[in-house]
């Protein structure tokens, strides 16, 4: 393991990198773009996300493009989708749900039926926002 963590930290990166972050502190900004046809592309990163917050990392999952047609029809989907979305959803790990997309999509009224906030026009989030809060970012 040392001889991974030498590689990684050899230039340009400095040899205290990442400047002694506390790991306990981390945060984490989901940015899920998948279909429904690529259910594992879905249900893996609200299964890391839910493991994050699980070990005390602050998470924020956001459904954009592709991401929004999830909510038409939620319970149809594949079951292992359908528990990480409902673990996620349960956790609060959701943040907000692209309203321009949820909009083209036809899906804001069942996104609004699933309580989540439609956020911006557009696009949502706010990338350059939570990265300035410290967010790393997890396209999927």
């Amino acid at each position: 393991m040392e001889a991974a963590i030498d590689w990684i930290c050899s230039p340009p990166y400095p040899r205290n990198w990442p400047f002694n972050v506390d790991a306990s502190m981390a945060k984490h900004a989901f940015l899920l773009l998948s279909s429904p046809e690529t259910p594992g592309k879905f249900a893996n990163p609200l299964t890391y996300a839910r493991q994050l917050d699980e070990a005390g990392h602050q998470v924020a999952v956001y459904f954009d493009g592709a991401a929004t047609y999830w909510f038409d029809g939620i319970e149809d989907h594949p079951e292992p989708a359908v528990r990480a979305y409902e673990d996620a959803k349960e956790l609060g790990l959701i943040a907000g749900v692209c309203d321009h997309c949820a909009t083209f999509k036809g899906v804001a009224d069942a996104v609004e039926a699933e309580g989540f906030e439609i956020q911006g026009t557009e696009h949502a989030p706010d990338v350059a926002g939570l990265v300035d809060d410290g967010y790393e970012l997890h396209i999927v």
